[in-house]
């Protein structure tokens, strides 16, 4: 008995607390979630992209063998994508420091 009121309390004070630094965090969440796209988005654009390229392409393209066109769009999907990932965490990082040289805290 004393044990589970001692549970609820706790997981009442880990309630608000989360609760406190979510209030707090909201606005550079906001931030992040604005300045950074999707990255779902984003990958799905550029396979669309490569769909409508290979559209017009389509007599030539029939040559080569489904399995090869699958895989060749799956690797430059790939390549892209961390090209992206890397761009953006460059990008992250470069923010970081003009936040550190900031010192807002």
């Amino acid at each position: 008995m004393i044990g589970k009121l001692i549970t609820a309390l706790f997981n009442f004070i880990l309630e608000i607390v989360m609760t406190i630094v979510q209030l707090i965090c909201l606005p550079l969440n906001a931030l992040f979630e604005g300045v950074f796209p999707d990255f779902a988005d984003k990958v799905s654009s550029i396979q669309d992209a490569l769909e409508i390229a290979f559209s017009g392409l389509s007599w030539a393209i029939s040559i080569i063998p489904p399995m090869v066109r699958e895989t060749l769009l799956f690797i430059f999907t790939i390549e892209l994508s961390m090209l992206v990932i890397m761009r953006s965490t460059h990008l992250t990082a470069k923010v970081w420091s003009i936040l550190q040289k900031l010192k807002f805290w």
